[in-house]
């Protein structure tokens, strides 16, 4: 892609989701159209932190090829593990999470096809639009013009949630599993060094993947899913019959996106740090087996820190997927009692 036409996309993605926000908060929406278009926003919105990159930074690029380089040595001489249950789930939902975009770039085209007025898009910013405005070359322009908008920001966003986050993280996994059955055949003092060793790689890989996620993928993603998730299953629950099909399938479909993101991608995250202590612990017991060089071998496997999924200052750890899954659901639950003019105990 040319220099400038990635920076002019970058652009275009903040000055359309600055007037998606600026619709809903000072537009003529209703209470109702507010959060079917907050669903919208916030789904841009998470894309538009995903995707810009001004400066055309190429860590991101960095990142994946180092993992293919490592891959490559180290199967090389190893055979590949075999898949456990949550590579299994990674290897249906990442084809899947790449097959939604277009889904729901479709979705969204077909939705502002039979209800042009929704919010929080162009349209909808007219003060005297009407579901029932009639067909124009305009208004067929500001389709394909959206459409594109979606389609583009979807696919630059996505693509370091999917091919790095998710990828790297069934990655080390992976490399958890061949180094816990060279742990488990070894014999040697030089045995154990080569796995130490292996391990320092693995904490390599691990500092350059968050390096690139910490600062901004993951805490956007920390952020916005969940968010997501409480309004679309919100709006999903409780408007259904406010949204004209098919485009009110992408609204579930969203949702459903967000609750496997939020289950199964923090789940195995955290799996890294349970794994990488496993394996410390291993390294620790077999290091006794030894009586050589024992005080050096100690300092080396107090020198491997363990290895987590960072975000900010944090780490995803095993009861990181249940409080993002509570929280969801009180909001959720909480957003329909005062909907429904209950009070919320």
């Amino acid at each position: 892609m040319p220099e400038k036409y990635g920076r002019l996309q970058c652009v275009l993605s903040v000055v359309y989701t600055g007037a998606m926000l600026a619709n809903i908060c000072f537009g003529w929406l209703t209470l109702t159209e507010r959060f079917q278009g907050f669903v919208f926003f916030s789904l841009y919105f998470f894309c538009c932190m995903q995707r810009w990159n001004w400066n055309l930074d190429i860590t991101g690029i960095q990142v994946i090829n180092s993992f293919l380089d490592y891959e490559d040595e180290l199967l090389a001489d190893n055979l590949p593990p075999p898949l456990s249950f949550g590579g299994k789930m990674m290897r249906i939902f990442i084809p899947a999470a790449e097959m939604s975009i277009l889904v729901i770039a479709v979705l969204q085209f077909l939705l502002l096809t039979y209800v042009p007025c929704t919010p929080p898009f162009i349209l909808s910013m007219q003060p005297k639009c009407t579901k029932t405005m009639g067909f124009g070359a305009v208004h067929l322009g500001v389709r394909i013009f959206e459409g594109w908008m979606v389609r583009h920001m979807m696919l630059a966003g996505g693509c370091w949630i999917i091919y790095a986050l998710f990828t790297g993280i069934v990655s080390i996994l992976s490399y958890f599993s061949i180094l816990n059955r060279k742990i488990e055949a070894i014999k040697t003092e030089a045995d154990l060094n080569m796995c130490i060793q292996f391990y320092q790689r693995i904490q390599i890989l691990e500092k350059l993947y968050n390096s690139f996620l910490r600062d901004r993928i993951l805490p956007s993603l920390m952020l916005c899913v969940p968010g997501l998730q409480v309004i679309t299953q919100y709006v999903t629950i409780n408007h259904y019959s406010d949204i004209a099909m098919p485009g009110f399938l992408a609204f579930p479909m969203i949702a459903v996106n967000c609750v496997v993101t939020n289950v199964l991608a923090f789940t195995l995250a955290s799996f890294v740090n349970s794994a990488s202590e496993e394996v410390m612990k291993s390294l620790g017991r077999k290091m006794r087996g030894f009586s050589g060089k024992k005080a050096l071998i100690k300092r080396q496997i107090r020198g491997c820190a363990v290895l987590k999924v960072k975000f900010g200052s944090n780490f995803i750890d095993r009861g990181t997927p249940l409080v993002v899954q509570t929280f969801c659901i009180n909001q959720t639950v909480s957003l329909t009692l005062i909907k429904q003019g209950k009070t919320v105990h």
